[in-house]
Parts: C-alpha cells; structure tokens; sequence
C-alpha cells in the first residue's frame, strides 16, 4: 500500500491548516492539477443496505508561480449522497480554496476556504489506512471531530521539529478560533494538540503517530463540549503494517456519543495495483450500549492523480 501510507505521511506531518498538494499533472509551469476517483460498496451484516456507487470525484487545482511568495489552490468535490447508478444525488462543494502568502521558508499566512487542524484521520479517502473513520454513520464516512471546512484566515510556523498555528473565522456573527502545537523532532514521530472554540462547541483533539520500519502507529483522543450540554468522547488506537504492495489496517475505537456509546474493531487489508489505484476491503465491527450490535463491510477502489 505505497501510495495510500505515503499519501497518509504527508498529511500526517503537514502542519498547515489547508489541504496538502499532492499535485501530479503539470499544466504550465504554474499551475498543477490534482485529484482522485472514489468508488465503493458498503452493506450491513443483514444486507439491509447495500449501496455502492461513486463516493467521490474530487478535482484540484494548485497555482504557485515561480520566485512568487503567492500562491493558490482550489479543490471542487462532487459527492455521492447515496446509490446513484443512474447519475442522482450528486452534492457539489468546494473544499480547499484558498490563497497563501509566505512570508519566509517557515512562516506563511492564509486566507480562504481551510481544513480544520483536527484529526489524524484525514477529510478525504486518500488519507485513510481504512474505508471508514473511527464515527460511524451507517456503513460510510463519519468523522468525530467537531470541524471540517470553514471560511478564515490563519498562519502557520513549520520547522523541521515543531509547528505552531492558529486560524480565526466567523460563526453566528461571534468569533471562531484554532490553536494548533505540533512535535515532529524525532524521527517518525508526528505529536499534535488541537485546541477549538466555537460558538457551537470547545473540542480538545491530540493525537500521535509513529512510523518504524513496515509499522505505523497512532493514538488519539477527541473531546467535544456542545453548545446545549452534549458532549462527545473519543478514543482511537490503530496500527498498519506494509508488505510489499499490500497492507493490512487494525484500528480499535471506543466513543461516547451524546450517550449513545459503542466500541468498534476494524480490520482492513488493502493493496496497491499501481502507483495510482489501490483498492481495501474493510470489515467492522460495532458494539453499542443499545443492544444492537452488528457488522459492517465495505469494498473501494481509489484512483488518483
């Protein structure tokens, strides 16, 4: 699983607030596009919900002209909302839009459409070692973390051992802020702590990994207080191992929902059949405190560039 751990790598030890380029197409000398295609079946250990169809479709365009402190980066994601064999329920959005100054080797300031600073699992399935995130939403996609894309600016500090960055937006007309402190002075080792306030919500989100050899390892905690009194605790501990063009992923979650609470076991193995398509298969399983427990599975296939 080359492409998928190095994909995870580089967003794992990026310290800015917005997406990382993984641009492989040039188009001028300027400008690179970037994306992936995401396709997938999910289904529940009952085959009442079967689904398959594409997850995503995902476009980037990344602008860095030469000697410029400037540059830009706009990404457009067409969504899947369910099964759409037929062409439906397609969500359009942007992700990433943004527009970054750099000061200096070290310190940049952006402006635009930016990635919350939370989470080890990454927002798009090219960062995942797994098909699903340690939530759970059916048989899909379903992130603990209190934020995704937000309108803001931030600025960001990176070294090579440490990072520091803080972004501040606007949500129902009162002020929105992250902190983030990152660690990566020793070798393999990505150390986070995330700190969020929000109108809506104050999330505590840290979180490690460490690379040696053919493993990774990585440890995270999320805790979130609403706005109303609900709260949310998190815990995930995951390892991956490569072999060659396969991997295989063992992720364990424990989380409290608003007092809906469950344990989940994912065991995942994955395999690169080039250096652009590689495809997992994922079985997990989830006990809840309803009474309900119950097995997921889900087969994808990624293709990017």
């Amino acid at each position: 699983m080359k492409l998928q751990k190095q994909l995870v790598a580089s967003l794992a030890g990026a310290a800015f607030f917005g997406s990382v380029v993984n641009a492989e197409i040039p188009l001028t000398d300027d400008l690179s596009a970037y994306g992936y295609i995401d396709l997938a079946y999910t289904d529940l250990d009952d085959d009442s919900n079967l689904e398959g169809g594409a997850a995503e479709f995902e476009l980037g365009f990344a602008f860095s002209p030469v000697d410029s402190p400037w540059s830009a980066v706009a990404e457009l994601s067409f969504l899947g909302t369910g099964n759409f064999a037929g062409g439906e329920d397609v969500e359009t959005q942007w992700e990433t839009l943004t527009i970054t100054y750099a000061a200096s080797d070290e310190l940049s300031f952006t402006l635009g459409n930016i990635l919350s600073y939370q989470g080890f699992e990454t927002y798009d399935a090219t960062g995942l070692f797994q098909y699903s995130a340690q939530g759970w939403d059916g048989t899909g996609h379903a992130y603990v973390y209190s934020a995704a894309y937000a309108y803001g600016a931030s600025a960001d500090y990176v070294t090579d051992d440490f990072a520091a960055g803080l972004w501040i937006g606007e949500s129902d007309d009162s002020l929105s802020y992250e902190v983030l402190l990152a660690y990566t002075g020793i070798d393999g080792l990505t150390a986070k702590a995330i700190y969020a306030d929000d109108p809506g919500y104050e999330t505590i989100n840290l979180w490690a990994s460490y690379d040696i050899d053919a493993f990774t390892f990585a440890v995270e905690y999320t805790g979130t207080d609403y706005t109303g009194g609900a709260e949310l605790d998190a815990y995930m501990a995951l390892a991956y191992y490569a072999f060659g063009d396969a991997g295989v992923t063992v992720r364990y979650s424990d989380v409290d929902d608003g007092g809906y609470e469950y344990e989940k076991y994912t065991f995942s193995p994955s395999y690169a059949f080039s250096d652009s398509v590689f495809g997992l298969l994922e079985v997990s399983y989830i006990e809840d405190n309803a009474d309900e427990d119950f097995t997921t599975f889900a087969a994808e296939l990624i293709f990017s560039f």
